[in-house]
């Protein structure tokens, strides 16, 4: 079996107090045979062999209730596991605070006026209607749940065959009594076109906005084929699921190569809609397959106006290691909602190449800018979360015995993550099971102390060593980076600012980035990068209306400290290094954030690129341009009076993340 090379994002756990240490990953150890379930006493197998002689069950969706219960969702295919054969929706309920799930129940089955008729019904996609205060009044109750599914005819003569050339049209269906009873599906033939052929709603939770001009908002990702290439949509619905509206679209030829399908949402924090999608390949080498940088699987695209429109089209996630299938996604945490930070959580199979094994739970804290890797023969840094199957990457697929499918998330009442997902020690396609995982089970960065009551993020490949003043954070160069926590409004906004920091390196083989702020390739922003090929440090003010770019004569890679700072004063910006004022250049007013909700970055450029490796002490933000004798102050540590600071990182102490104990 090829393996990948490893992803050029990697964000892994660091658990360090005065000296670097990697945390270890709960769950299995190296086995030499066999199937590993490292949490089987929180897993039910909600459906598989067992519950049916013949078929399979595939497709899992899920959500919790507005009653707090949990309803776990799967396409039964009666005679055959063909994607397009008899199949009937069916559910299972967990009530609240029930510890046992209720029996399988039909959701809908077969053709109108006769539910026993050989039809295709699936791909659900279920969401939970909540009235939300600001949004459009709408008549209908608090807690409803609306599903999408998908429908085709299917020949009697042959109901276990794969109806390939059936055409297949929307439906939606909801239930007001949290999933006890359901109405009849209704067909949705607004959002089909008779020249699209394949199309498939999901398969996943739905979501409802809950932020920006369009709260309540019910949005739904669908994929279709036609005779020149396929297309990703996206359709919404502003009355509870009654009437649905196409939306964002895009198309993409043959020729082009590039094919989102099986759409996955998520609402960023600022209104935003992230859609995560699968990318398909075909015909592509062994060697070129394998490679997530060469053959990427996932697709991101973005709307900016509650699923009207993409704001961009669909770009590839290179690095991200994972075959073509279907993947889920689910907000785990936002700052604007209370939580320590912003998490988005992704699971899929984490081998590049079928067979579809190593399920996988992955995560990105900057808005799907960048995800956790997974380890690989020539990197054993793990770090996603694996979740069956033992995670010793030298076993062969037998060995491993983990095939992992489709899945869906879920969060819990409780603040844990319900994941819904296919899997088999021989085929993914076995039984469909339920685990319970505890916050604390996930992968979480490490952190360090920002401002009174917040905290940045630390990855690992930062650790600890002796500072200007106290400790300060030394980066390898490889793996390392810190990010700012995430502010309702921006630290460096539209007008005067003083950006503060001491660097030591002396590592002058390539460049180096300090810090970066919101943008990237000409979008507005702000960063220092150490460029010694060039014997150069070079910051860039970047604004809508312009850009400014100051220079230094000198590289300082000397392994000594300096003091460095960037302001910004009117439209001027001066680069400072140990007090004296090395450049200046005019030409960037205006605001130096988007749009987007981007970080900033210590160690990296935005997109992962120019690792820093060395050391870096007292980063200070202020919202004005220091004195000359309040920047002596900050290289004298006499700092703490100064006013207008808005972000600070003193960089003495590195904070673990908490997890299960044992």
């Amino acid at each position: 079996m090829p393996h990948p090379r490893r992803p050029h994002f990697r964000v892994a756990l660091l658990a360090l107090v005065g000296a670097a240490a990697l945390l270890p990953l709960p769950g299995p150890t190296a086995q030499a045979a066999g199937p590993v379930d490292p949490y089987a006493d929180r897993t039910t197998v909600l459906f598989g062999t067992s519950h049916v002689p013949s078929g399979c069950y595939r497709i899992p969706a899920i959500i919790r209730g507005a009653d707090g219960s949990l309803l776990a969702f799967a396409e039964h295919r009666f005679h055959t596991c063909a994607d397009k054969s008899n199949i009937e929706t069916v559910v299972r309920r967990l009530p609240p605070g029930a510890t046992e799930w209720g029996p399988i129940e039909t959701v809908v089955r077969g053709e109108p006026g006769d539910p026993t008729a050989p039809a295709t019904r699936g791909n659900p996609g279920p969401v939970v209607y909540r009235k939300l205060p600001g949004a459009l009044r709408v008549d209908a109750p608090d807690g409803r749940i609306v599903m999408l599914g998908m429908h085709n005819p299917v020949d009697p003569a042959n109901p276990g065959g794969n109806q390939r050339t059936a055409p297949r049209t929307p439906y939606v269906l909801h239930s007001d009594d949290h999933g006890a009873t359901w109405t009849p599906p209704r067909l949705q033939p607004q959002l089909d076109d008779p020249s699209w052929g394949h199309y498939a709603t999901g398969p996943v939770h739905a979501i409802q906005l809950t932020r920006g001009d369009h709260r309540g908002r019910l949005i739904a990702g669908i994929n279709y084929n036609d005779d020149t290439g396929s297309g990703a949509m996206l359709i919404f619905s502003d009355d509870a699921g009654i009437t649905w509206q196409r939306g964002a679209h895009a198309h993409y030829t043959k020729a082009q190569q590039l094919i989102p399908q099986e759409l996955s949402l998520v609402e960023l924090v600022n209104g935003d809609v992230m859609v995560w999608a699968r990318q398909e390949w075909h015909g592509g080498i062994p060697e070129e397959e394998a490679d997530p940088n060469v053959r990427p699987h996932r697709a991101i695209a973005l709307s900016k106006d509650g699923g009207a429109t993409y704001h961009r089209d669909y770009r590839l996630v290179r690095g991200y290691e994972a075959p073509w299938i279907q993947s889920s996604s689910l907000r785990f945490g936002a700052t604007d909602t209370g939580g320590a930070f912003n998490r988005i959580l992704t699971m899929a199979p984490s081998v590049n190449t079928e067979p579809r094994i190593r399920p996988t739970i992955r995560a990105t804290f900057d808005e799907g800018l960048s995800w956790q890797g997974v380890d690989t023969p020539s990197d054993s840094t793990d770090e996603g979360l694996q979740v069956y199957g033992s995670n010793d990457r030298s076993l062969s697929v037998e060995e491993c015995a983990c095939y992992g499918g489709y899945s869906d998330m879920v969060e819990l009442a409780d603040g844990g993550l319900g994941l819904l997902y296919e899997r088999g020690p021989t085929d993914y396609r076995s039984e469909i099971a339920f685990v319970r995982l505890d916050a604390r089970d996930l992968p979480t960065p490490a952190s360090t102390p920002d401002l009174p009551g917040r905290s940045a993020l630390v990855f690992d490949g930062v650790g600890a060593t002796k500072g200007r003043f106290g400790r300060a954070f030394a980066f390898d160069g490889e793996r390392g980076r810190v990010q700012l926590p995430y502010r309702t409004m921006p630290v460096l906004g539209p007008g005067d600012f003083t950006v503060s920091t001491w660097i030591r390196y002396d590592d002058a083989s390539r460049n180096q980035a300090l810090f970066w702020a919101y943008g990237i390739n000409g979008a507005p922003e702000v960063w220092l990068r150490a460029e010694p090929g060039a014997n150069r440090l070079r910051g860039t003010v970047t604004t809508p209306s312009g850009s400014a770019t100051v220079t230094s004569t000198g590289a300082y890679a000397d392994g000594r400290w300096h003091h460095v700072a960037l302001q910004r004063l009117g439209g001027t910006v001066t680069l400072h290094v140990d007090g004296d004022r090395v450049a200046e250049a005019a030409g960037a007013a205006g605001p130096v954030s988007g749009d987007d909700p981007t970080p900033i970055y210590l160690g990296q450029r935005l997109d992962g690129a120019d690792r820093f490796h060395g050391s870096l002490d007292e980063f200070r933000i202020y919202d004005r341009a220091l004195s000359e004798v309040e920047l002596s102050a900050l290289r004298t540590g006499d700092a703490d009076r100064l006013r207008g600071l808005t972000a600070r990182l003193a960089m003495d102490a590195i904070v673990p993340a908490a997890r299960r104990p044992g």
